[in-house]
Order: structure tokens, then C-alpha cells, then sequence
């Protein structure tokens, strides 16, 4: 039996037979990075672990990233999830990029949600209006 998430695409992942339909995954393209220092945040020592590393995603690992996580999901709906150290730190751009690529890649009839975890210091009229 074919899967119908690979048929006549042999670009697309090859999902096992019980692969779940759907799952929940965050993202973080900024790792650690945060413009806060939190007394409580354990997450910004994790930045010590990659000295010298800019902690953002690439344009292309995004792309990469977001056909696999939209072609592994079978389940009519998934959920674009960000998160950080703090994900607005990517900037305005690199989110309209990501909804641009998921309009691209997305299936006929999938539909997507976008959520981000953010402490909305960064967050602007144009922030908002996206």
C-alpha cells in the first residue's frame, strides 16, 4: 500500500504505518538567547554550551525544518510553535518568511496555526498587526 503522504512525491518524507497523525513541536530559533536576564531563567546558561555560536536559525535550515514538520503530520491541522529564549529576537521578517514558506508548502486543505511564547517587550504596532 502506498502511503498517501509520499505518493508520486519522492522528495516527501516516508512515515511509518503507525506513525501518529499528529505532534506537537517547539521551536527555537534563537536557542538561549534572550534580551532579559531573569534571576530565575536557568534557560541563558544554556548559551555558555555554544561559545562564539549567533544562536539564530538559518533561512534555509527554517525551510528545511518547516516541510518536514508539515509533510510528517497526516492530521488535517498542525500547530507552528515558537518559542525561545525569546523567538521575537529573530525579527518581524524571519516570521513572515516562515508563514511564507508553510503558504508554499502546506498540503491542499492542511491548516496551520502559528503560536509563539514571548515576553512581548519586542512587540510594536506592526508586531501586532502580523
Amino acid at each position: 500500500m502506498t502511503n498517501p503522504t509520499t505518493a508520486g512525491q519522492a522528495s516527501r518524507l516516508t512515515l511509518p504505518a503507525n506513525a501518529p497523525p499528529s505532534f506537537h513541536v517547539l521551536i527555537k530559533p534563537t536557542g538561549a538567547i534572550c534580551n532579559l536576564d531573569c534571576k530565575y531563567c536557568f534557560f541563558l546558561s544554556k548559551e555558555m554550551l555554544y561559545p562564539g555560536s549567533r544562536f539564530q536559525m538559518a533561512e534555509n535550515l527554517l525551510e528545511t525544518y518547516l516541510k518536514q514538520l508539515l509533510e510528517s503530520h497526516r492530521a488535517p491541522q498542525l500547530d507552528v510553535a515558537w518559542q525561545g529564549g525569546e523567538p521575537t529576537l529573530m525579527g518581524l521578517e524571519f516570521f513572515q518568511s516562515s508563514v511564507e514558506f508553510v503558504d508554499k508548502l502546506k498540503r491542499p486543505g492542511q491548516q496551520v496555526q502559528y503560536t509563539i511564547q514571548t515576553n512581548g517587550t519586542q512587540l510594536n504596532d506592526e508586531w501586532c498587526s502580523f
